[in-house]
């Protein structure tokens, strides 16, 4: 009888749990597989504006506290900054993570987060995204592949709804990064060699984080595959979370 494992997956900014959707039944029977909407993203908008990085912790633990173990937790982009900061005040609720195109280890050097900051420009950003003029353009840039046009409407609406959009190039920046300890969880960095967004030297420094850690690159993948490759993406992400709930790799 298989094992039955649970997947938690964080998403991105600008997005939602939907994110995961195209993926979710294409996981087999075992996989007990969880996409949440964090507070302040797409509709999930409620008593957002104050949350610090501590509390997003405090609402992840809270949705983990009853889930039965083997239990996998996965940050997607931002998600995966979530995932760090939970990492700081509970790993004994999780027995891995897989950590997908994070943000967070070169904040310092890339200039994307700073322009972010300056007064309108990410408020004016999310709004291009979401606009449907500029969709079929930016759809082309993010997408390997043709998308669903109901899908894809929902994708992009999405930035539009993301209360927290903005605040998250304020919350997260390098010296949050570098006041992280050590994590005693083995993790799993997961990257597509194609993803233009964040590409794989993000891993090097994030690996110093984890004393047990394993580097997967996927060479199709580029920075969305669980919509673009749902197929390959639940494939993946099946076998990643079956090594780590079994221990059975050859952590280096």
């Amino acid at each position: 009888m298989e094992q039955k494992i649970s997947i938690i997956a964080i998403h991105g900014n600008g997005g939602g749990g939907f994110r995961f959707d195209l993926a979710k039944p294409l996981f087999p029977s075992n996989i007990n597989f969880l996409n949440p909407t964090l507070p302040g993203f797409n509709v999930n908008s409620i008593q957002t504006n104050n949350f610090s990085m501590r509390e997003y912790s405090e609402w992840l633990a809270n949705y983990l506290k009853d889930i039965q173990p083997p239990c996998i937790l996965m940050g997607h982009g931002l998600g995966g900054v979530f995932v760090l900061e939970f990492l700081q005040h509970y790993p004994e609720m999780v027995d891995g993570v897989i950590l997908h195109s994070i943000v967070g280890a070169n904040l310092n050097k890339r200039v994307f987060p700073k322009v972010m900051k300056l007064p309108f420009v990410a408020w004016l950003t999310k709004n291009i995204i979401a606009h449907p003029i500029t969709r079929p353009i930016i759809s082309r840039k993010f997408f390997q592949k043709k998308i669903n046009n109901i899908y894809k409407k929902i994708f992009f609406e999405a930035f539009a709804k993301c209360e927290a959009f903005e605040k998250m190039f304020h919350l997260i920046d390098y010296s949050w990064f570098k006041s992280l300890r050590p994590i005693p969880v083995p993790a799993v960095f997961l990257w597509g060699e194609k993803d233009w967004i964040l590409k794989t030297n993000e891993i090097n420094a994030l690996q110093k984080l984890f004393s047990l850690n394993y580097k997967d690159i996927v060479p199709e993948w580029d920075h969305f595959p669980m919509i673009d490759r749902p197929e390959s993406y639940a494939l993946k992400i099946t076998e990643l979370a079956n090594k780590l709930s079994e221990n059975s790799y050859a952590f280096k």
